[in-house]
């Protein structure tokens, strides 16, 4: 693993500064940026690929990131890694969807390593999840409609995965003890 609990703190609050700073913005004119938690999302996805860089830059001093459309988010030429970060929160039904681009896995037969933050609708608390070598047999078919996009399927790459913040809970076994 090439990310620590501790520098996925760091970058998280660095993260939520920037976040207090971009809201401030909205504000002095006029408007609410947690209007649309999905554009707020995409506006936060440049800065989650920087800090997280950043940080692993630490170890690593070749990482970089690109921000390319087509391009891996965050690119670590001494371990030939490539690591996709992605940004979510959860739907008002309470489901949280971890998706990517269907073409992502073109050419990395070894699978591509991914980060999801997941933050609240304050962007005050965060999960951070690391999956390692996750393949295109780890997410669902296409839909019609989707664009490209893919869905995850959880009960087959949690077994990949790093929780570095926060906790990860199956709500089947929820279920199950309520039934």
């Amino acid at each position: 693993m090439y990310i620590t609990r501790e520098q996925a703190a760091s970058a998280i609050m660095d993260m939520r500064d920037f976040y207090s700073s971009l809201k401030e913005v909205y504000a002095s004119s006029g408007m609410n940026i947690e209007d649309d938690l999905g554009r707020r999302n995409i506006l936060m996805s440049g800065p989650q690929e920087h800090f997280f860089a950043a940080q692993i830059r630490s170890n690593f001093p070749q990482t970089y990131n690109n921000g390319k459309t087509g391009e891996p988010d965050i690119v670590i030429p001494e371990l030939s890694k490539h690591l996709e970060c992605k940004l979510t929160t959860r739907h008002r039904s309470g489901a949280l969807s971890f998706q990517s681009d269907s073409m992502t896995f073109e050419g990395h037969p070894d699978g591509v390593d991914f980060l999801y933050v997941i933050a609240d609708d304050a962007f005050e608390n965060f999960s951070v999840l690391h999956f390692e070598g996750l393949v295109r047999d780890d997410f669902h078919a296409e839909s019609s409609g989707s664009r490209g996009k893919v869905r995850m399927k959880k009960h087959v790459a949690m077994s990949k995965c790093n929780v570095l913040l926060g906790e990860v809970i199956d709500r089947r076994d929820e279920f199950i003890d309520r039934y």
